[in-house]
Parts: C-alpha cells; sequence; structure tokens
C-alpha cells in the first residue's frame, strides 16, 4: 500500500509539472493530425489520384488522335496525287456491269482486228437493281461473255491481246479453236470466254421457297 501511494503521488507530481503538461498536448495535437489524415486528407488524395490518371488516360488518347490525324493526312495527299486517275481505275473496272457498253467495245476490237462476230452471249445476267446500292456493299464480280469469232489465227490472236490491252479491263478465260471445211477450202472458227470484272451485288439464285 505505501508504495501505490509513492506511485500515485509521484504520476501526480508529474503530471502538475509544465513539462508533462505540454507532452500531454503535444500527443492530442499528433492524435488529431493522424485522425485529419486519415478522415479528413485521405478522400483528397483519392481524388487527387483519380485525376491525375485520368489526365494520364486523356494525353494517351490525344497521342492516338495525333497519330489518326497524321495517317488521315498522309491518305488525303496520297489520295490527291492518284485522284486524277480514278476515272481510268472506274472505266477499267465500273461500279456497275454496263453489258452495252463491254458489248461494243467486243465488236470494235473484233471489227479493227478483221475478224467475224459469229454469236455473242451472256452466260449470267447480272442483277439489275445494283446502281441503287452504295459501293461499300459492293463486292467485286463479272460478267462472262462467249464470243464466237471466224478468222485466220494472226486475226484471232490481235483480238485477244486488243481486248487485253483495252482501257476497260476484259480477261482472256480460255480459247478454243475449230477447222471448219466450207466448199473444199478451211476456216479457223474459235470460241473465247471472257470476263469483264465490274463492282455489283452478288447474283442470288432463289431457292424453291423464297421464290414462291
Amino acid at each position: 500500500m505505501h508504495k501505490k501511494s509513492e506511485l500515485s503521488s509521484t504520476l501526480n507530481n508529474f503530471y502538475q509539472n509544465p513539462v508533462a503538461k505540454v507532452s500531454l498536448e503535444l500527443f492530442l495535437t499528433i492524435g488529431l493530425v493522424l485522425f485529419l489524415a486519415v478522415f479528413a486528407i485521405k478522400p483528397t488524395i483519392l481524388t487527387m489520384a483519380t485525376l491525375i490518371k485520368e489526365i494520364e488516360n486523356k494525353q494517351s488518347l490525344e497521342k492516338q488522335l495525333t497519330q489518326k490525324i497524321a495517317a488521315l493526312q498522309t491518305a488525303q495527299t496520297e489520295y490527291l496525287s492518284v485522284e486524277s486517275l480514278l476515272p481510268i481505275l472506274d472505266e477499267a473496272i465500273p461500279s456497275n456491269p454496263e453489258i452495252m457498253k463491254s458489248a461494243k467495245v467486243i465488236e470494235k476490237v473484233a471489227t479493227d482486228s478483221k475478224i467475224i462476230i459469229k454469236s455473242l452471249s451472256i452466260l449470267e445476267l447480272p442483277q439489275n437493281d445494283s446502281a441503287d446500292v452504295p459501293f461499300s456493299q459492293k463486292t467485286k464480280q463479272k460478267l462472262i461473255f462467249n464470243v464466237s469469232i471466224s478468222g485466220d489465227y494472226v486475226s484471232i490472236r490481235n483480238f485477244a491481246e486488243s481486248l487485253r490491252n483495252s482501257r476497260k479491263s476484259f480477261v482472256i478465260d480460255s480459247v478454243t479453236f475449230e477447222l471448219e471445211e466450207d466448199r473444199g477450202s478451211r476456216k479457223l472458227n474459235a470460241t473465247v470466254a471472257i470476263s469483264v470484272p465490274f463492282f455489283g451485288i452478288e447474283t442470288q439464285v432463289l431457292s424453291k421457297d423464297e421464290s414462291k
């Protein structure tokens, strides 16, 4: 009991000391600062971290946009450099079948090559409504002409080469020769399969259920 009384007396004397009072006030101040740091400053720090993350994301997005703008400028420059050639490209591979125009070119080349066209036919007609379809929805298609001609070998070869060199694209798929006897003389006939590419909608074959 005596020791407890001495300990209590000693503690009372310590807390009555000014140094002890200052230490207690300092401890309370530190505690208050820690409390504010946890419950008041922490949300602010989290907000700042979120803002920094948003700034980094926007900087990354800005960099990507700058790269896209540079790519578009390059594409525009390249487009302007070939813009004058676009009509030639459209003539070579048009956005419509142009059946009559293709047939007239074949007839003219045959006349210039001094050969006779015995028959000219198309294996399959394209759909007629392709002109109203946006170009982005079209794919590369082709007309296939079967042309039966008559003439000498050199003229037939010139006919095929002239079609291949035409500004309008013609592809010679095959040439089949045949000798014909006519009143004691021989004539050289040929059947030429010609593909004429164009951009259009794919021809769809209707089933029995769809055609009803």
